[in-house]
């Protein structure tokens, strides 16, 4: 069974600094971790590919509009992000 423990103002102020503190403490563990920065690029451009079809429907969408411009420019920015990744991908293969 779950107890309920109310805390006062300053209990709750002492906890969070803990907590915070060990959270600093901790995080120079997070740093020294090794992140797999190929693998991260290569989801990036899986993610990227499944917004293919969101894409397309916003432009459709927003054809005529006033706001037909920044979905160009948004657009324009994906397809050389897109680009750059895939040219990175094939480098490292």
């Amino acid at each position: 069974m779950k107890q309920i423990v109310r805390l006062t103002e300053n209990e709750l102020q002492r906890v969070l600094r803990e907590s915070v503190k060990k959270a600093l403490k901790q995080k120079n563990v997070v740093i020294n971790e090794h992140v797999d920065w190929e693998r991260e690029i290569a989801l990036a451009h899986k993610t990227l590919m499944k917004m293919s079809p969101l894409l397309s429907d916003l432009g459709q969408r927003l054809d005529g509009t006033k706001f037909y411009k920044q979905f160009q420019r948004m657009r324009d920015a994906i397809v050389e992000l897109n680009d750059d990744l895939i040219k990175h991908i094939r480098r490292k293969r």
